[in-house]
């Protein structure tokens, strides 16, 4: 059986940008999350806090089209 890993991972959505999620990491071992997390693409915020967020890019003239397309 595999040893149990003491990190926990509490989730929740972001206080003022909705579309944004924030992972707070605890336990002896919360590095191991951590790396897992950033690897995944989260960013660091604070100690022990990462951000999940999504970036939506809008033209206020509408899509652009490349040459060729």
């Amino acid at each position: 059986m595999t040893p149990a890993i003491d990190a926990h991972v509490r989730l929740d959505t972001h206080p003022t940008h909705p579309s944004a999620v924030t992972a707070v990491l605890t336990g002896t071992q919360a590095r191991v999350a951590y790396m897992a997390l950033e690897a995944a693409g989260w960013s660091v915020a604070a100690a022990g806090v990462l951000v999940l967020a999504r970036t939506i890019t809008r033209s206020p003239t509408g899509p652009t089209m490349q040459p060729g397309t």
